[in-house]
């Protein structure tokens, strides 16, 4: 008897926690479920009252309109203007929701109020009845706000029912609103448990679909749409650095070790994800072996740079039957004033490429500044050995916005950025130091980027030979007439 008594005390304990819990997790729902049924409910129940007032007229004998069948017109058009507003405005905030659901509900309890003891004083109640047991059903609240609420209602229409009806009356209006009262709690406990059941388990499901199964990050779907909730909400003073991360290799640890060992390693890297970055940090698996991770309020490049070698390191001791460590190649972006977060990933692939394309293991991260530029893009790959800048700016000026990169990681951010823009890349070649060669062998290698034509500017005729080898557009020599710079540049630019 007692370990049945406990049992029941304990399943009831249930029960309160999970109605807490979905108070507390499904505010959200909630709200945008009141204001749902509160439109609806303005909706239908000015249509049923119009229809039943002309059925009224036709068809019951002595139906007589008074001014408090007019009340409801107010209401109505109220609450009408009340919806429309929301609809454009949301969401709006719980309390809000709660004051609009209030209003009308008291409102109506007013009306049936003045209809159920004015208008009917030789009757008994039935549309105050009615109202409090259907109130549960339509809105979402705690139970003791309910309680609180329809007690209000029943002692104001006890009130009303005393002043305007006799005695006998009033005793049987006060037993049928009591009784739809009783009726009303236990029928909103009992809804309030289903809605609360239903909704948790819907979370928890929807929240086992975010997850990859394998890493226990967010899946490809879940990460794209929280990066780009993240994007649509930021504000401009905002940084925020993306991170794309890439397994080097991995199809020879399938080939070599096995499907099954690939697996682990990639549960693994799900792991040192989870436990190298921040809990506000969103961290997702893109596909295969590319992971993406977004880092709110990160500003610094030396911090980021710090949290991708260490990230790396701890990748590098993990073993599943490999002879050499692991490694991984990292791109990164930093930015504040860009809102388009499918740029801002495409810039960070662009960036991990360029760690691939540079030997692996390697990280490449790129601080950027949205600036918008009228005129189309010439940008200018010049670590000042050869003075094309001025004499660009010069000749192209009027023509080009002319964009300087000191250096191949410079430039290849830029060209990253302005990738729609850039309508021709005047690319300086240095054999002895091997100045633009990244840069070129970048451009060429990458679909995205291969049609961007490229004006190599040499000093040696070896240097001429190398850049047409690696695919070049055209080469010029330092030393030729500006006249021949404006000759290649306009037959590059008019054949793209």
């Amino acid at each position: 008897m007692e370990d049945k008594l406990f049992r029941s005390a304990v399943r009831r304990q249930q029960r309160k926690d999970e109605i807490k819990e979905y108070f507390e997790l499904c505010m959200d729902v909630i709200n945008e479920s009141n204001l749902f049924m509160l439109r609806r409910a303005c909706m239908y129940i000015s249509i049923i009252y119009l229809v039943m007032l002309v059925i009224a007229i036709v068809f019951v004998p002595g139906f007589k309109l008074t001014w408090i069948h007019f009340l409801m017109v107010p209401l109505m058009l109220i609450q009408y203007r009340v919806n429309v507003f929301v609809l454009k405005h949301e969401p709006i905030s719980t309390d809000a929701t709660g004051i609009l659901c209030c209003t009308f509900y008291f409102w109506l309890t007013m009306v049936f109020i003045a209809v159920d003891t004015v208008v009917y004083s030789d009757r008994q109640a039935f549309f105050i009845p009615m109202l409090l047991l259907v109130f549960p059903i339509l809105y979402i609240d705690r139970t003791d706000k309910y309680a609180c609420e329809e007690i209000v209602v029943i002692i104001v229409y006890c009130i009303f029912s005393y002043k305007f009806k006799e005695y006998i009356l009033f005793r049987r209006d006060v037993y049928m609103v009591l009784a739809a009262y009783v009726i009303a709690m236990v029928l909103g406990s009992l809804i309030l448990e289903m809605r609360s059941r239903e909704a948790l388990a819907m979370r928890e499901l929807k929240g086992e679909s975010l997850i990859d199964n394998l890493t226990h990050v967010y899946n490809k779907g879940a990460l794209l749409k929280k990066i780009d909730n993240y994007f649509l909400n930021k504000q401009e003073k905002d940084y925020c650095a993306m991170i794309v991360l890439d397994l080097d290799d991995f199809k020879l640890v399938n080939d070599n070790l096995g499907h099954n060992t690939g697996d682990i390693l990639l549960e693994n890297v799900g792991r040192l994800l989870m436990e190298s970055f921040r809990t506000y940090d969103i961290s997702g698996r893109y596909g295969g072996d590319e992971f993406v991770v977004l880092m709110p309020q990160m500003s610094d490049i030396s911090i980021l740079l710090s949290r991708c070698k260490a990230l790396q390191r701890l990748l590098a001791d993990i073993n599943v039957g490999n002879e050499e460590p692991i490694t991984m190649s990292i791109g990164a972006i930093i930015s504040h004033n860009i809102w388009d977060s499918n740029k801002v990933f495409m810039m960070a692939d662009d960036a991990l490429y360029k760690s691939k394309i540079v030997g692996k293991n390697n990280v490449t991260i790129w601080s950027v500044e949205n600036v918008d530029y009228e005129k189309p893009i010439l940008l200018c790959v010049n670590d000042g050995r050869i003075d094309g800048v001025n004499r660009l700016r010069m000749n192209e000026g009027d023509n080009y916005e002319i964009l300087v990169a000191a250096s191949d990681s410079e430039a290849l951010c830029t060209i990253s950025q302005y990738r729609k823009n850039i309508k021709i890349i005047f690319l300086e070649m240095n054999e002895t130091n091997e100045f633009g060669m990244l840069t070129l062998t970048y451009l060429k290698k990458r679909e995205s980027f291969k049609n961007i034509p490229i004006l190599a500017v040499v000093k040696k005729q070896r240097e001429a030979d190398m850049a047409y080898e690696m695919g070049a557009d055209a080469v010029v020599q330092c030393d030729s007439e500006d006249d021949v710079f404006k000759k290649e540049i306009s037959r590059l630019v008019k054949d793209d």
